[in-house]
């Protein structure tokens, strides 16, 4: 599918997306979703189905306690909300009826980045951007410690 072709089909499933704007970083790929992205793996697909990566420390399940079992797994803690912290990296999890759908990962400057499914790597200006959407809603914000951070502490 080209780059046209994704555009339509964002603006049609995240009505927020095309009015707050956003911007295509990568090209579609198959290689990675959006779970691996927000726990920075480009190299495979994070999913429950058998024959993917699922990390062996978290239940392999669709319900939203499962991918917050991964991320915590992998040193973030749940914080409040979106806002940029100095010395923190966050994710967002979002879920629909108790289902995980998304992750996206905050960047430097505050925005955020979601990988969409099998389509394009995308930045947006907050996790309430896809929000309403295919996605459901954004409701666990988690944080860890940053690399330099951690060493300072």
């Amino acid at each position: 599918m080209d780059t046209p072709s994704w555009e339509r089909m964002l603006a049609q499933a995240f009505p927020r997306l095309s009015r707050e704007g956003y911007e295509i970083i990568n090209e579609p790929t198959k290689t990675y979703n959006c779970i691996a992205y927000a726990a920075k793996d480009t190299s495979k697909w994070w999913s429950t189905i058998e024959t993917r990566y699922w990390p062996n420390y978290a239940t392999r399940s669709e319900n939203i306690d499962s991918l917050i079992e991964v991320f915590t797994g992998l040193g973030f803690q749940r914080c409040r909300d979106s806002s940029l912290e100095s010395g923190c990296e966050k994710v967002v999890l979002y879920e629909e009826q108790g289902a995980w759908k998304h992750a996206a990962r905050q960047t430097p400057s505050g925005r955020w980045r979601s990988k969409m499914g099998e389509g394009p790597l995308i930045e947006h200006l907050s996790p309430q951007s896809l929000a309403g959407g295919v996605y459901g809603e954004p409701t666990i914000y988690m944080r860890r410690l940053t690399a330099s951070a951690a060493t300072s502490a």
